[in-house]
């Protein structure tokens, strides 16, 4: 009970100290109170003996508790408590009377705030070694005079005595060293305590290898003035690198690290026990120094490290001054770094959201804009900077946390739990308010008014809904966690064009109510529409902040969002469609030929909901086939049975002529049909490299693995060959820049990028891509028709292309299909099914940047235009 009360009580008196004294004293501080300790160690088993031969050996514990005590009560009474981090905050110009105290984070947040500073984490990683090797020296010490040099337990005790008083001279040393090296550069303190470690290690051997009693004691009297310095100076480190908020739980993991070298004492007392005492101490030695190694390589972070101290007492400030001003700043985030592993993908972002704005973050894939997102809402945490929200410093917050406190965040793609219903997905969206089912009860109706579609399927899996629908239900979570800022993570994927301009009207009445949003939109038309401020982010940057109208009078920015920059005086780019080739498409379309490609009466349908109704089309070679409609339609479920990954319940589909209604999904890869999914499923493990290779396995002429594990010629020919396959894939689908990252390393945009290149490399005859747009920036988009049209032309393929972006669909297709409820209303040219009045109410509404998410804004021109293939963009013919 006594050593659980000193591991409570020393780093509660360290972080106490640190609050008490500014940080160029520390030094000194944190000396005096282990010399305080040692002092202790000398008077009191002199004052315990005395007692204990006047009296008893219980009046000792009597006796010596009285002014512990007495001291207790006077510290309660008299000590004043002190202002976290005021010293901190002094020393980055911060009046804390503005800012107040820092809200005190859960262990789970301290753990993470002090983990993520690397002078902290390299410290933890030096003390088992230090403690082993200080902890085994007691131990030893008293075992070695006995048995090397037959000290009786007088003499030993008179050593201990003896020694004591040296460790408090070290300490007396240290003081005035370590008070000159912090004013002229704390990192010194780190190497201070590593060289007076090394000297000490010296003076262990010694003792380990002394041939004398005297010379043994006098290397003993050296190592521990020496080694006494080093629990002062590691204490100062820690103070200045500790974020004021976490510095007490800090500081008492740092006696939790400390304990796991305790367990190797056993493994040093067996070896001291089957060799000698003296190999025992000598093994001590390089551990130790190994400790002073690890605790060195904290140098070069220390002075890096006490700057992000500053930065979050900085933010805060900043904050508490708008405030002051009559402005709220609801989100600040200051000198950001984000890394996933060794992947740094953040650099120094500065971001800013006021009340009731709405801010639209802009950028290339692969900029950084969801990463930004997370690290806000607590999903990864940050390596360096600060975020405030609400006056609250949740960097390093929990998810959970964050949401709690109304940050609230939409992830692109599927947000939501597949085995569960939309009823129970929406109902677990309302847990911050569990305990009043009238709200949340209230919250789903209106979500349900919001998005009838969700009404219909309000009793189904979640999973069987479309992307689209799988979309509104995780819009449908934000709007019930009731946000004070709502974070929207690509607010127009996978959705129609009537479904997004029904959600800006959303989002334009809940920007009117007072809720703030951050919108991360790959259509910059959509986003500019609702947005009064835009960032633009690039690498990891911020390389543009201010007004939406002041970023189209930018160029160089809208030339990495467009394909072709923007106009003067504020208009997008005019071009409705992307720019292809002189080939024109209808010399590729053979309506001759038998069909690569039919379908006739497909059913299916899911309990009581039709997803597909009769559905009937055919493919001719070469031919590029649309399939538009509102979410919901039966888009995905139509390529899910034409690709075999669920049967019909009628109807039939023949592939180059053979019925295939019921063959598996991997015999009609064989035949050559190819599917593009609207997730992106690969394996994120793989490199971008490995993962084209895999697809190409297929075409490999030799599997057997014992010629592979031989490295048989064919094998290496076979090897060869896939590898220039794989470079060619590469170059044409444009990721070489990424080749040999991970997969789960890349955007939403580069992996679908990398998904279709591996859909070309079967080689189809016949290529489904479900939303092949989706997620990816506006650039990429316009470049997309392009690309699909110059692979048609080098593969001959045909196409089936699912899609909801009107410019690069009426662009690409041949004709298009418009389906609602699963039937098809209409098939025919693209002008033909847009200028349809069925297809305008019930899927493309009236809002013309929903319409055209990759052009322009202007309305399309009303004849159509005669496809070409092949041509770079923006070569104008």
């Amino acid at each position: 009970g006594s050593s659980l009360g000193r591991i409570v009580v020393g780093p509660t008196h360290d972080s106490l100290l640190s609050d008490y004294y500014e940080p160029n004293s520390r030094p000194a501080v944190f000396g005096v109170h282990r010399a305080g300790n040692s002092v202790g160690q000398i008077i009191g088993p002199l004052a315990a003996g005395v007692l204990a031969s006047l009296f008893s050996w219980r009046v000792p514990f009597i006796i010596l508790s009285i002014p512990t005590a007495v001291l207790v009560v006077v510290a309660f009474l008299k000590l004043r408590e002190p202002r976290r981090g005021r010293f901190e905050a002094e020393g980055a110009g911060v009046d804390l009377d503005a800012t107040g105290e820092d809200r005190p984070p859960s262990f789970g947040e301290a753990f993470r705030i002090c983990w993520e500073v690397r002078t902290v984490r390299r410290v933890w990683m030096s003390l088992p070694f230090l403690a082993l090797s200080l902890i085994g020296l007691v131990s030893l010490t008293s075992i070695f005079y006995e048995d090397v040099f037959g000290v009786s337990e007088a003499g030993r005790g008179g050593i201990a005595a003896l020694a004591e008083p040296f460790q408090l001279v070290g300490i007396l040393l240290f003081i005035p060293i370590s008070t000159k090296l912090i004013r002229r550069n704390p990192a010194d303190i780190v190497r201070l305590v590593a060289v007076t470690g090394t000297i000490g290690s010296a003076f262990l051997v010694a003792y380990a290898l002394s041939p004398t009693l005297p010379l043994a004691v006098a290397a003993n009297i050296c190592a521990t003035s020496v080694l006494g310095a080093i629990t002062p100076g590691i204490a100062s480190v820690l103070s200045l690198t500790l974020p004021p908020r976490a510095r007490s739980v800090g500081f008492s993991l740092g006696s939790l690290f400390s304990l796991m070298g305790v367990p190797v004492l056993l493994v040093i007392g067996g070896i001291a026990d089957s060799g000698s005492i003296r190999t025992g101490l000598v093994v001590l030695v390089p551990v130790f120094l190994l400790g002073c190694f690890l605790v060195a390589s904290a140098a070069k972070f220390v002075n890096a490290d006490i700057a992000k101290v500053r930065a979050s007492a900085r933010a805060r400030a900043e904050v508490a001054q708008a405030k002051a001003e009559g402005r709220q700043k609801l989100l600040l985030v200051k000198d950001l770094d984000v890394a996933y592993g060794s992947v740094q993908v953040l650099f120094g972002v500065d971001f800013e959201v006021e009340q009731g704005e709405v801010i639209a973050l802009l950028g290339t894939n692969g900029a950084g804009k969801s990463t930004l997102l997370r690290a806000i809402s607590g999903l990864q945490p940050a390596k360096a900077g600060a975020v405030v929200f609400d006056g609250e410093d949740i960097t390093f917050a929990k998810p959970q946390e964050v949401a709690a406190l109304g940050a609230i965040q939409v992830p692109g793609g599927k947000g939501v739990f597949p085995g569960l219903t939309v009823e129970e997905n929406l109902r677990i969206a309302g847990w911050l308010y569990q305990r009043d089912g009238d709200y949340v009860d209230e919250a789903i109706e209106r979500v349900l008014d919001l998005f009838p579609v969700l009404r219909k399927r309000f009793h189904q899996p979640a999973g069987l809904l479309s992307g689209g629908e799988q979309q509104m239900v995780t819009l449908s979570q934000a709007f019930i966690a009731k946000p004070k800022l709502l974070m929207i993570d690509e607010l127009s994927l996978g959705l129609a064009p009537v479904i997004v301009e029904q959600l800006l009207g959303i989002v334009r009445a809940m920007r009117d109510e007072g809720i703030t949003l951050i919108l991360v939109e790959q259509s910059v038309n959509v986003a500019l529409t609702v947005a009064e401020t835009a960032y633009f982010m690039e690498k990891g940057e911020i390389r543009f902040k201010g007004p939406t109208k002041d970023l189209l009078e930018r160029p160089d920015v809208l030339r990495s969002v467009f394909l072709e920059g923007a106009a003067a005086g504020g208009s997008a780019p005019a071009r409705t469609r992307p720019v292809v080739d002189p080939i024109l498409v209808e010399e590729r379309v053979d309506h001759t030929a038998p069909p690569v490609l039919s379908v006739r009466g497909l059913r299916k349908s899911f309990g009581g909901i039709v997803a597909t109704d009769d559905v009937s089309f055919d493919l001719q070679p070469g031919e590029i086939l649309g399939f538009i409609g509102p979410n919901g339609a039966g888009k995905t479920t139509l390529f899910d049975q034409i690709s075999g990954f669920l049967l019909p319940d009628a109807g039939v589909i023949e592939l180059a002529g053979i019925d295939v209604t019921r063959t598996p999904p991997d015999a009609r890869a064989r035949l050559g049909l190819g599917r593009s999914f609207q997730d992106a499923r690969l394996y994120p493990t793989l490199t971008v490299r490995d993962a084209v290779a895999l697809s190409l396995e297929r075409r490999l002429p030799v599997r057997d693995p014992i010629a592979a594990a031989l490295h048989a010629p064919i094998v290496k020919e076979a090897e060869a060959a896939t590898t220039a396959a794989v470079d060619e894939l590469i170059e044409i689908m444009g990721v070489g820049a990424f080749a040999d990252k991970f997969v789960g390393e890349l955007s939403t945009g580069s992996r679908r990028i990398v998904d279709l290149g591996m859909a070309l490399a079967h080689d189809p005859s016949v290529l489904l891509l479900d939303e092949p747009s989706s997620g990816i920036a506006q650039r990429e988009t316009e470049a997309l028709g392009p690309l699909l049209l110059d692979i048609r032309r080098a593969t001959g393929c045909a196409m089936l292309v699912i899609e909801h972006d009107m410019p690069l669909i009426t662009s690409l297709s041949d004709s298009i299909v418009a389906l609602e409820l699963g039937r098809v209303v209409l098939q025919g040219t693209p002008d033909e099914v847009l200028a349809d009045p069925r297809v305008v109410s019930s899927y493309l509404g009236g809002d013309l940047s929903t319409i055209q998410r990759s052009g322009g804004a202007e309305q399309p021109e009303p004849k159509r235009r005669r496809v070409r293939v092949g041509a770079a963009a923006g070569e104008g013919r």
